[in-house]
C-alpha cells in the first residue's frame, strides 16, 4: 500500500503534466508577478495579512462554536453571539480570497505545482459548504436555543466537527510551504 508521501508525489507528477505548469510560468513573467518576486517586502505582508485574516476568521468561528459547545459566551444569548461574529468571519474571507490571489500570483509555481495547495483548496471549499450548512441550521434554531434541549448533541457534534476542519485547513496551508514541487 502507497504510503501518504507517495501519493502526494504522484499527485506533483502528474500536476507537472497539465497546463498548470505553463500557467505558472505566464503569470511568474507578469507585471503584478515580477513586481510582488522583486521587492522583498511584498510577499511577508501579504502573508501576515493573510495570517491575521486566518485567526479573524478562525477567532470568529471558534466563538461561535464554542458557545455552540457550550464552553464560553454564557453571558450572551445564541443570536448575539452569531451577530457579534458572523460579520467578522465573511470579511475575513473576502481578505484571504485577495491575499491567497496575491500569493499565487507572487508565487505561482510554489502554489499551483503543489498538491497540498489543491488539498487546502479541497479542504477550503468543504469546510466553507459545511460551515454554511451548518450555520443555517443553527440560525433556524437559535431562537429556541435558549430554551429548548432537543438537537443539542447533534449541534455540538456539528460544531466540534467545523473547528476541526477548520485545523485541517490551517495545517494544510502551512504545510503548502514544505511541501516540494
Amino acid at each position: 500500500m502507497p504510503s501518504f508521501g507517495d501519493l502526494l508525489y504522484a499527485l506533483t507528477e502528474w500536476l507537472r503534466t497539465t497546463p498548470l505548469v505553463e500557467l505558472s510560468l505566464w503569470i511568474s513573467n507578469q507585471p503584478l508577478s515580477l513586481m510582488i518576486q522583486n521587492h522583498f517586502w511584498v510577499i511577508p505582508t501579504i502573508q501576515t495579512t493573510h495570517i491575521l485574516a486566518i485567526a479573524a476568521a478562525f477567532g470568529s468561528v471558534l466563538m461561535i462554536n464554542l458557545r455552540i459547545l457550550g464552553l464560553t459566551g454564557g453571558s450572551g444569548t445564541m443570536t448575539q453571539t452569531v451577530a457579534r461574529f458572523v460579520p467578522w468571519v465573511w470579511w475575513a474571507l473576502l481578505t484571504l480570497v485577495v491575499t491567497g490571489i496575491f500569493m499565487i500570483v507572487g508565487e505561482p509555481v510554489r502554489e499551483l505545482i503543489n498538491p497540498v495547495f489543491w488539498i487546502k483548496m479541497v479542504l477550503v471549499v468543504v469546510t466553507i459548504l459545511v460551515s454554511i450548512w451548518f450555520q443555517a441550521r443553527v440560525r433556524r434554531k437559535m431562537a429556541d436555543w435558549e430554551t429548548k434541549r432537543d438537537g443539542r448533541i447533534a449541534m455540538r457534534a456539528g460544531a466540534a466537527a467545523i473547528i476541526l476542519l477548520w485545523c485541517t485547513v490551517m495545517v494544510a496551508g502551512r504545510w503548502i510551504a514544505y511541501a516540494p514541487v
